[in-house]
This record gives structure tokens, sequence and C-alpha cells, in this order.
């Protein structure tokens, strides 16, 4: 595909992206039909067992071919003169629009993507079990097309959406099977022990690598031992254990490399909806706007100790960081 790098960055976005109007759908071709049979086991206890992000009320247009979800927001963290206050009475409506197509048990998802250098037409390809009818619940298969071409991402979460009559739902869940350590943070950080010029952070464990493992003898480095929890490697005479400690989609992660005596740790947590207890002063620096192109003002949460991190590593390797 011509946009890798859109892919990535459109599927690690909370449910979905913010989207323009479309009439009708375009761009389709045949190839990339997934079948919900393909992709679970016991597709309704999945759902059922994963974390609402969203809700709120689906809009269908079945003469144009055009749906709109309308996904209430209630409470937030807001900013007013110039302090951070809890409104729990805050309300707000953020609004999606797709064009659809149904073809058989699979669903595609059509919408402007627009960023500060592109604007592109993207395709998501759901699957469901309801052949040919919206009312369902559906499985995003991380595959779709940006403009015409077809390409598909790894990563770590299943995004569900369930529509019942007028009412939409958003949920979410972990890949049990998903390979931490082929990620794209493991990736940087063998670059980061090798240059130091790029930064390594915790929050990409959650994006799978694309096209096979890392570049180990790019970055000299040689795996010992391997789960897809924990890693045993060395690099530059020195033995290194990297550890997933907790991994949660859309919430946090934890992770510990240790080498000798030494043991880093590296920690990230997101919070879109800011729980009251967050929503101080002293957290300023973590709070800003959550929904790109919304009209929203409610703040999310976001906080990374990536700095310290690699200011750890640094010191192991005995180097000095130039800033």
């Amino acid at each position: 595909m011509k946009k890798n790098n859109c892919f990535v960055q459109r599927f690690i976005a909370a449910c979905i992206t913010s989207v323009a109007i479309l009439a009708g759908c375009a761009g389709f071709t045949e190839d990339g039909n997934a079948s919900a049979g393909d992709l679970v086991d016991d597709y309704a206890g999945q759902f059922a067992a994963a974390r609402v992000t969203a809700s709120g009320s689906a809009n269908i247009d079945e003469v144009n071919d055009s749906i709109t979800f309308l996904l209430d927001i209630l409470g937030g963290c807001l900013k007013r003169n110039g302090s951070l206050v809890y409104d729990p009475n805050y309300y707000f409506v953020d609004e999606y629009r797709f064009a659809y197509k149904l073809r058989n048990d699979t669903l595609l998802l059509s919408y402007y993507y627009e960023d500060e250098i592109s604007r592109e037409l993207d395709t998501d390809i759901w699957v469901g079990e309801n052949a040919g009818e919206l009312d369902g619940t559906w499985l995003l298969t991380q595959c779709g097309y940006v403009d015409e071409e077809y390409g598909c991402v790894n990563d770590v979460y299943n995004k569900y959406f369930k529509i019942d009559g007028n009412k939409v739902e958003y949920r979410v869940d972990d890949r049990a099977d998903f390979d931490y350590m082929n990620s794209v943070f493991v990736d940087d950080l063998f670059r980061f022990l090798k240059t130091s010029q790029n930064s390594v952070q915790v929050k990409w464990i959650f994006n799978g690598l694309r096209g096979g493992d890392h570049k180990l003898d790019d970055y000299g480095v040689v795996i010992q031992e391997k789960t897809n929890k924990n890693m045993k490697f060395t690099y530059d005479n020195r033995v290194f254990d990297l550890n997933l400690n907790y991994a949660r989609y859309l919430d946090s992660v934890s992770v510990t490399l240790t080498s000798g005596e030494t043991t880093c740790v590296g920690d990230y947590s997101i919070k879109r909806d800011v729980p009251p207890e967050l929503c101080r002063d002293e957290n300023a620096e973590y709070l800003q706007h959550t929904r790109s192109g919304s009209e929203s003002d409610a703040l999310q949460y976001e906080k990374s100790n990536y700095r310290e991190f690699q200011d750890c590593i640094d010191g192991i390797l005995g180097r000095e960081r130039n800033n």
C-alpha cells in the first residue's frame, strides 16, 4: 500500500476516526473478503465479554447507503478560567458519518481521512453474523483500503460495534494471541540501543509489526529466548531481559528492561474519559483535547515516562544522551 503509516495511525484510534460524509460507496474491489467464522470461535460471547468504549444512536439512510453514528459523551474534565474542573453533567455528541456497502457477511464502511498532509478515501472491512443486514454485531478485520489499495495491520485489539435498531454500541478487547515482543515498541527499542536517535514510546507495544520480524542484523541484537510477553536478548556483549508486566489497550502498559543490576521501567497510561480523581491542576501537563476535529472541549489524560526510560537505557550502555 502507498500509505502504511496511515493504516497504523487510523487503527490505533479508540474506536473510529473523524469523517466527512460520503454518498454511496466507491473504490471497492473484490479482494480482501473475510468471513466472521474465520476470525472468531464464539462471536457473540467475545462481544459480550469485551469492554464498552462508546454508545449512542445510529441513523441509517438506506436510499443513499449512508450511516451516521451519534456517540454520547456524559461527564468530562474541562478547563474553566485557567483551572481544571470535572463536570458530571457535561454532555456532548460525537458524530461519525460513513457510506456503507453490505456484501454477504461483510460490511464496508467508507469515509474520508484527513490530516495536515493528506486527504484520502478509506474503507474499513467489518464482518458479522447477519448476512445482508446492518442490525447485529460487527468485528473489525484490521484490513481495509486506502483509496483503492488493500492492506492490513496487526494490532492488539478486537474492535466491535453492535447495531440494534437505532442504537449502536462499541466494544474492544485485547487479542490473547498477540505477540507483544514483535511490536513497533520493541523495534524502536532495538533501534534506540544502536543509535539513541529515536524515541521509545511504550504505547507502541499495542501495534504489531507488519511484514515480518525485527531487522536484527541491522540492530546487532541476538534473541536467546522469547515468548509473546518476554524476551531475553544480547546486545553489545550485554544480556537484556525484557518483560511485559501489564498491558490493557486504551488503558495502560508497564514494561521492564533489565541488564545486570539495573532495571528500567517504562509506563504509559491513557484515559479518554477522565475520571474525577485525575481531573486536577497537578495533572495539567498530562491533559489535552481528546477528539481531533471535534468541538468537544473535554480533555483526555495521557502520561508516559519515556524520557526516564530512555535515560535509564543510556545509563546501562554508559552513554550520555544528546538532547
